[in-house]
């Protein structure tokens, strides 16, 4: 073969291979261009959600307005005055025959029988002078008036309950006049009770009484209150100064 010819050969190989290379290149670089970036997985979970917290909307008043709390009703202050007790009652129907003094009570009966009964028991152990008084409608007592003192009253305590009888001592400086007393307080001592009724008469009440009506206790009474409005506008009269009155039998 001439050498041209051979040559002209290679020449052509050549240039097909190189051909061949660049066409790769270009579709490798195609390739690669146009790949789409990866796949982004999204998992969806199948669980139940919990239901969503309502929103809560807080209504403001406007600019300039103030809205105050409306407080509760209060209701007006009253003084509490009983009108008249079952006692004061009583005390009117049947006065009570308490005499005035230290005396030795030897028991209660709802009757005037039954207390003759505790008489006749007592006076069959040595007991005598006894006699009966009324207190109330049907409250009968056997007493022993006329002590002297204390001293005297817990001797013939201790000599009733010797025999199996029970005495109490009973005290009173006033007669019983029935009714209603307003009374300012009670004390017990006639001291602390006279005290009391400078207090009050400092403040303007007057013919005030120190009374005492069982044995360790002494009152400040006034007398004389009749109705209940009377009652009513002394109770508020006294509370404006401080002194705190109450009705009770007389």
């Amino acid at each position: 073969m001439p050498r041209w010819i051979a040559f002209a050969l290679v020449v052509v190989v050549v240039a097909a291979s190189g051909c061949g290379s660049s066409k790769h290149a270009a579709s490798t670089t195609a390739t690669t261009a146009a790949a789409a970036p990866p796949a982004t997985i999204t998992l969806t979970s199948t669980a139940a959600q919990p239901p969503s917290t309502p929103a809560t909307t807080i209504e403001l008043p406007a600019a300039g307005t103030t809205t105050a709390a409306t407080p509760p009703p209060v209701a007006p202050a009253t003084t509490a005055v009983p009108n008249s007790s079952s006692s004061a009652v009583q005390q009117t129907l049947c006065p009570s025959q308490q005499e005035v003094g230290l005396l030795a009570n030897f028991g209660h009966a709802r009757t005037s029988a039954g207390a003759q009964r505790i008489l006749a028991n007592a006076a069959h152990v040595g007991f005598k002078n006894l006699h009966v008084e009324r207190r109330s409608c049907h409250v009968y007592a056997v007493v022993l008036p006329g002590l002297k003192n204390q001293r005297q009253g817990h001797a013939l305590q201790r000599e009733a309950g010797s025999v199996g009888i029970r005495v109490a001592l009973e005290c009173r400086s006033h007669p019983v006049e029935g009714g209603l007393a307003a009374v300012f307080g009670h004390r017990r001592t006639r001291r602390a009770a006279v005290r009391l009724e400078r207090t009050a008469a400092h403040y303007g009440f007057k013919d005030l009484r120190v009374v005492q009506d069982k044995c360790k206790d002494w009152e400040v009474d006034l007398y004389g209150l009749t109705t209940t409005a009377q009652r009513s506008a002394f109770a508020r009269e006294a509370a404006s100064v401080g002194l705190h009155v109450v009705f009770e039998p007389g």
